[in-house]
């Protein structure tokens, strides 16, 4: 039976300095796959739902946040993300902030995932195979002017503009909080900066947005 999501995994860096602890961002991204369903171009079906992301973490890498979805401790050293669902065509993604701690040169093993999900129409539990991510540590030293990944930076600016719009909107409910225009304004001019640099539309689009909320 065809997997319903196909899901990718993307590092903010691929090299690690080996000396030194340091941030990493992991971008996780899920499609809802059914190429029947997308050869026939029929409605966004309900692909796959209840869906669950377990990681394992090597002693050298400690999770330090996430953006995009609330995370529960496992056993031992383990998370447990609870992801919803999905439907035909969709995609989503979600941002996970880690530490690693200085290593040897070399490439090792970082993280172990594993996904489950309900199938319908039968509501089939799935589990796809597990997978493992490796990272490599280095003594070479140009890998500390490597630059993060784009890809990886403006998915994560995303989701922080997302929670930024959530929290002014629940302080609007309350009474008006003179670091609201502040916050904003500074969300607005991060993703405004980095569509300068990278000439990407939609953070040009998601700035003058943010924009709008200052006059609103």
């Amino acid at each position: 039976m065809q997997a319903s999501i196909q899901p990718i995994f993307t590092w903010s860096r691929n090299r690690v300095f080996a000396g030194v602890s340091q941030s990493l961002v992991l971008l996780v991204e899920w499609k809802g796959l059914n190429q029947r369903e997308e050869l026939r171009k029929k409605s966004r079906k309900l692909l796959a739902r209840e869906i669950e992301l377990r990681i394992w973490l090597e002693a050298h890498m400690t999770f330090t946040g996430a953006y995009g979805c609330i995370t529960e401790a496992g056993e031992g050293r383990s998370l447990l993300l609870k992801l919803g669902k999905i439907h035909s065509g969709s995609r989503k993604f979600i941002c996970l902030e880690f530490k690693t701690e200085a290593m040897p040169a070399g490439i090792h093993e970082a993280l172990w995932l594993q996904w489950q999900y309900r199938q319908p129409p039968v509501e089939r539990i799935r589990e796809l195979p597990l997978q493992k991510l490796g990272l490599e540590y280095t003594h070479h030293t140009d890998v500390l002017g490597d630059g993060s990944s784009f890809h990886v930076e403006k998915h994560m600016e995303l989701l922080r503009t997302v929670k930024v719009l959530e929290e002014a909107a629940l302080l609007r409910t309350r009474n008006a909080d003179p670091s609201l225009s502040e916050k904003l304004r500074r969300q607005a001019d991060k993703l405004l900066l980095l569509a300068a640099r990278s000439g990407d539309m939609q953070l040009v689009k998601e700035a003058e947005m943010v924009y709008r909320q200052l006059e609103a």
